[in-house]
């Protein structure tokens, strides 16, 4: 934690439920006339992280027996992944003092919100025919705080080998932050399991993805006890809307429908990345995550035919060049992407 956090008191809860505790509030300055809303909401929302863990329970693979039994002392809400970078960022890394490390290619938010918190960045680049080996030597010995990772990568759409997580939290004396946002789209255990046995690993989740719930702008940090009391400390009060926690406990709680939409999503990656790796002018297919990525035998003309089309999709995601990253449509989305690069042979369309 950064020395200037340690001057903070711990946080505690901003706004008691008066009917839940028989006072009567008033210390919030709340206005006792206004509607519905006129509460702040509760600044620990137990039952929204029950039913969080309870839905991730749900439909991930399971864990090693004995592993971790998560609480609101493990988990903490946040207003997406990006958020909770932010404050893993604000509580451990002193502005102008200490370095990241970075693997790139990674998700470009990695870079601009160590940017905004003046934390210089390591680059590490990741390694293999697939980009999925880190250069632990390299990491272990680099003069940086932490490692920030993205597993499933964005923007590659590749595991990380994980004997080369293991060994990197078996031999890093600091802070390895992982974005899980996309875990829940493979078939292999998240890395939250390993937090029990690694206090220096974070986990940072996403309800966007694979839970289908973007709008609700929600996320999480899963970590030891000592890594959340840290992040109560600069996190400000009230972080989710009433509403929004309300929504979202709903939903959770239908477990057969976050797990149909799972499948949903990674039956239809699969098989467009199936159909997109019979496409001209497609040297390979990566689809571990949920989207997929192409390497592209001509990307600019690749590119061009997908404006020509009317598709959006992000060339050169994340700088990583001669690449295209195409989200998972809607089955007719999807077929239309299809056809509009089988268009693009040879001859017709190829420049």
């Amino acid at each position: 934690m950064r020395e200037t956090i340690l001057e903070l008191p711990p946080a505690g809860p901003f706004s008691p439920r008066p009917e839940s505790i028989g006072w009567i509030n008033l210390r919030s300055n709340e206005n006792p006339f206004g509607g519905p809303y006129r509460r702040y909401p509760d600044d620990e929302d137990e039952v929204l992280v029950r039913r969080y863990v309870e839905a991730l329970d749900a439909v991930e693979p399971p864990g090693p027996a004995g592993s971790w039994a998560w609480t609101g002392d493990t988990v903490l809400i946040t207003r997406g992944a990006v958020d909770a970078l932010d404050l893993v960022l604000r509580a451990f890394f002193e502005p102008g003092a200490d370095r990241v490390a970075v693997t790139p290619p990674t998700f470009g938010f990695f870079h601009r919100l160590a940017a905004v918190h003046g934390i210089a960045r390591h680059a590490v680049p990741l390694g293999g025919d697939r980009w999925d080996r880190l250069d632990v030597e390299r990491l272990v010995a680099a003069p940086v705080r932490g490692v920030l990772l993205c597993d499933p990568n964005n923007p590659t759409s590749t595991r990380l080998h994980e004997g080369d997580l293991l060994e990197l939290l078996a031999r890093f004396p600091g802070l390895v932050i992982v974005d899980e946002t996309y875990v829940e789209l493979d078939r292999r255990p998240s890395h939250r399991h390993l937090v029990a046995r690694h206090p220096n690993l974070i986990v940072l989740r996403s309800m966007s993805k694979g839970f289908g719930l973007a709008g609700l702008r929600l996320g999480a940090v899963l970590a030891d006890p000592a890594v959340i009391a840290a992040i109560r400390r600069v996190r400000p009060p009230f972080p989710v809307p009433g509403p929004v926690a309300e929504r979202a406990a709903s939903e959770l709680a239908d477990h057969a429908a976050l797990r149909a939409r799972v499948d949903a999503l990674v039956a239809e990656r699969d098989l467009l990345a199936e159909k997109l790796a019979r496409c001209p002018n497609v040297r390979r297919v990566f689809a571990d995550a949920g989207f997929v990525t192409v390497e592209a035998e001509d990307p600019a003309a690749m590119a061009a035919a997908l404006r020509r089309g009317r598709i959006d999709a992000l060339a050169d995601p994340g700088g990583w060049r001669g690449r295209i990253r195409v989200s998972v449509g809607l089955p007719h989305e999807n077929a239309h992407l299809i056809a509009v690069l089988q268009e693009n042979r040879q001859g017709k369309g190829l420049t």
